[in-house]
């Protein structure tokens, strides 16, 4: 084998090693693999659920859990609104616990279910910004610790 061939074959393999490279990483992983399920409600969710429930029923209500406030409301057109963007950002990534709506899926009140993180100061300023936002778009917001009578009073007003 003289030099021209043994140089030829050197290129060859390095051509070949740069492309089996540049394939192996060019190849992104699937990060559909990296969750895990979760519940929806936490054991302290589920337990007042469970309770509401048969309130609900009674009033022909169903019970929604976890619903984002981004679905409830949204931030003024970007024509009157040049905070926009801020607006939006400030509800997307937050949930509440639970509303109860009628067949037509029309939302007759929210509920809020609170414990002890909500004396926090960075809990306290989102459920003040919360609070703010739904009185100021008409919704309901009820707050309980877990007791279910501030729920049955405003149903049966």
């Amino acid at each position: 084998m003289n030099t021209n061939d043994m140089i030829l074959m050197l290129c060859a393999a390095a051509v070949i090693i740069l492309i089996i490279r540049l394939i192996l990483r060019s190849r992104k992983p699937d990060i559909t693999k990296f969750f895990d399920p979760v519940p929806i409600l936490t054991d302290r969710e589920y337990e007042f659920y469970k309770r509401i429930q048969p309130i609900a029923e009674e009033y022909e209500l169903q019970v929604l859990m976890k619903v984002r406030l981004a679905d409830l409301v949204e931030p003024k057109p970007k024509a009157e609104n040049p905070y926009w963007m801020e607006c939006f950002n400030k509800i997307k990534a937050k949930h509440i616990d639970f509303a109860l709506a009628d067949y037509d899926t029309n939302i007759i009140a929210l509920i809020e279910l609170d414990d002890s993180t909500h004396a926090r100061p960075d809990r306290e300023e989102r459920d003040i910004f919360v609070n703010a936002v739904l009185e100021n778009t008409g919704y309901v917001l009820l707050r309980t610790y877990g007791d279910t009578d501030v729920i049955e009073r405003f149903l049966s007003d």
